[in-house]
């Protein structure tokens, strides 16, 4: 298949999925949203089509089943319950895994035919128009054993009896299926005792069952004589026996593991864009050909002019190409409403989740990079911030707690706010944990701020949950995202009260390929420091520096900054100038300022990031290179670290 038509089917199918999750979640919230029904089906519809003509035949017809159970709920011949949510949003999940899998061109996982007959016995029970106990449906129960079934099971197993599952399929149209139930229920109690079946006795014995069902029983007889004798009945399909050691029976639909996040493998550019780097290029090529011939005449006047036509062309095509590399945030923060719907129903809280400014757009790269930090800040504030439903009612909170993500612009950085109305971050709770862990003593934390309780909790290894979940309590949460965001060249910022809620601020740069810095000299070496992370220039007096514990600081506004000679710090050869005034850039890092003494100011410049061959990747306080006019090589400085 054209490896095209292969991208545009995936890619497009993904953000098909992301809809339909944002559209079933407001429709859980408001199930008489005909707006959402009919998103959905309009999307479901199209997918169906765009996989059958792929030729994924499993899929196209998975997506047709959802698409009936959709065409029945805008008809209004179909309610929307909290039950039919359940399966509903299961399907898509594991419609989600299938398509992962396709992509990875790995044998699907998923058993679409279990999925298929719970959606067929949703859309049976109104195209028949009846009672539930004439359409015989039967409930959808997780496999919660009886006090007396568990015990027969243990009494079984001790004396030596293997417990085993059945899933039993009957042909399609089985006539009579209900005499082929009963014959089969008389033929396993022969062999073995059951213990349960789904859908109970009575109603396989009245037919009141698809074309499948499951019993569990106790047996000594050995397994292939168990299948051989059942395939002797007339109008089997097929006879699966496994040990019993699953949590859900067959007709309980387990929800699949999948990722939520997804790495950009593929972009969409709008021809017109690609029509004008064609432009420029042409001109480009043009202004070449001018180029050549001014040098050949020496005809200097037209050179200089030239000059300047290329400086333009070049800066223009760099913006486009730039433009070409961003994307929406709404490309990741899409999938939240679904992943904050999940977390919070797990833990019995309702979470209303408000995303302002998804349209902002960033460089792939960082998308590809920030969905994690933005998970794990998300997790903490449902698992850790917000409280109970019982406990905001007590503190006069609305029951319904508010989380809001909100994405703005500054320049050259993206801002993103995550912010929560739960109970905040006490300050005297982190620090009694980090002494207690030994991550730092009495002394080091007299007066914890916002600066230092971030730091804390940064720490790999830190955490306050009392238990262990699978969402947190292990110390893995706050050192992933500061790690991250480390190494995007970003920063994370913490504002707190107890009792109002916590917000945390992200700011990212625009992008990674093109960045602000300025230009530093020191010796003969030129360094670039990225513009994020300078907050200001000043010239000192020589005479101002002071030393404290071994340590040279200088005071700028009321302030004492530590001073850092970056000439020792990297090892640069460098003779110093007896010089009266000297340079210093104030650089902010993690928790503290530090000013970098430098020898001079070159000026701001955009440069093009290189990253450092293997050799060199590693040295400690450089994050990259740039090649600079004159063609030497300049270091990029890792701020943070250095600080």
């Amino acid at each position: 298949m054209d490896k095209s038509y292969w991208e545009l089917f995936f890619g497009e199918s993904e953000e098909y999925i992301t809809q339909i999750n944002q559209f079933l979640v407001k429709l859980e919230g408001n199930p008489s949203d005909i707006e959402a029904i009919n998103g959905i089906f309009r999307l479901m519809h199209t997918l169906k089509g765009m996989a059958a003509t792929m030729g994924f035949v499993g899929l196209s017809e998975f997506a047709h089943r959802i698409e009936d159970v959709f065409d029945l709920l805008r008809s209004g011949q179909k309610e929307i319950t909290p039950r039919l949510m359940d399966i509903i949003f299961s399907s898509i999940d594991a419609m989600q895994l299938m398509l992962n899998e396709l992509r990875n061109k790995k044998v699907s996982s998923v058993e679409v035919t279990r999925y298929i007959e719970e959606l067929e016995k949703i859309t049976a029970i109104k195209s028949k128009r009846g009672s539930r106990k004439e359409i015989g449906e039967y409930s959808y129960q997780k496999l919660s054993l009886s006090s007396n079934e568990k015990t027969f099971i243990e009494r079984k197993r001790k004396e030596g009896f293997d417990i085993i599952k059945l899933d039993i399929s009957l042909v399609k149209d089985c006539p009579m299926k209900e005499t082929r139930a009963f014959l089969i229920l008389i033929r396993i109690e022969q062999m073995g005792e059951i213990v349960k079946s789904i859908p109970p006795a009575d109603d396989l014995k009245a037919g009141k069952f698809g074309s499948s069902f499951t019993i569990i029983c106790a047996t000594k007889e050995d397994r292939r004589i168990i299948k051989k004798e059942l395939r002797r009945i007339l109008e089997i399909e097929s006879v699966v026996v496994e040990s019993f050691q699953e949590s859900l029976l067959k007709s309980e639909i387990s929800k699949p593991s999948v990722s939520y996040l997804k790495k950009i493998q593929s972009m969409r550019i709008p021809v017109e864009r690609l029509d004008k780097i064609m432009n420029f290029m042409g001109e480009l090529s043009i202004a070449k050909s001018r180029l050549i011939q001014a040098l050949q005449s020496k005809d200097f006047v037209n050179l200089e002019e030239t000059v300047f036509i290329v400086d333009r062309l070049v800066s223009a095509l760099q913006d486009e190409t730039l433009q070409m590399r961003l994307l929406p945030i709404s490309y990741i923060l899409g999938t939240f409403p679904r992943i904050v719907r999940d977390l919070a129903r797990k833990y019995n809280k309702k979470v209303d989740l408000k995303i302002i400014g998804g349209d902002i757009e960033l460089d792939r790269v960082v998308l590809d990079e920030i969905g994690d930090p933005l998970m794990h800040i998300v997790r903490n504030a449902i698992d850790h911030g917000i409280e109970d439903r019982d406990v905001r009612k007590s503190r006069g909170k609305d029951p319904e707690a508010k989380l809001m993500i909100k994405v703005s612009r500054e320049k050259g950085h993206v801002i993103i706010e995550i912010s929560d109305d739960g109970r905040g971050i006490d300050f005297r709770e982190i620090k009694r944990k980090a002494i207690e862990k030994g991550f730092f003593s009495e002394e080091e934390l007299t007066n914890i701020d916002a600066r230092q309780a971030l730091d804390i909790m940064s720490t790999p290894g830190f955490s306050t949950s009392k238990e262990v979940t699978d969402i947190s309590g292990r110390g893995v949460g706050l050192d992933v995202v500061r790690t991250k965001l480390d190494a995007l060249g970003g920063r994370i910022d913490l504002d707190t009260e107890v009792g109002k809620g916590t917000k945390f601020t992200l700011t990212l740069p625009l992008t990674l390929a093109v960045i602000k810095a300025m230009l530093v000299r020191v010796g003969e070496e030129v360094f670039a420091i990225p513009l994020m992370n300078i907050r200001e220039s000043v010239k000192i007096e020589k005479e101002s520096i002071k030393t404290i514990q071994n340590k040279e600081v200088i005071k700028v506004r009321e302030e004492i900054i530590p001073l850092l000679r970056l000439d020792k710090e990297l090892g640069v050869n460098y003779k110093e100038k007896d010089l009266e005034r000297l340079s210093v850039v104030i650089v902010e890092g993690r928790v503290k300022s530090l000013g970098l003494l430098v020898e001079g100011i070159i000026g701001e410049q955009d440069i093009v990031v290189k990253p450092l061959g293997s050799i060199v990747r590693k040295v400690r306080g450089i994050a990259g290179a740039t090649i600079l006019g004159d063609g030497r090589v300049a270091l990029i400085l890792d701020v943070i670290n250095i600080v």
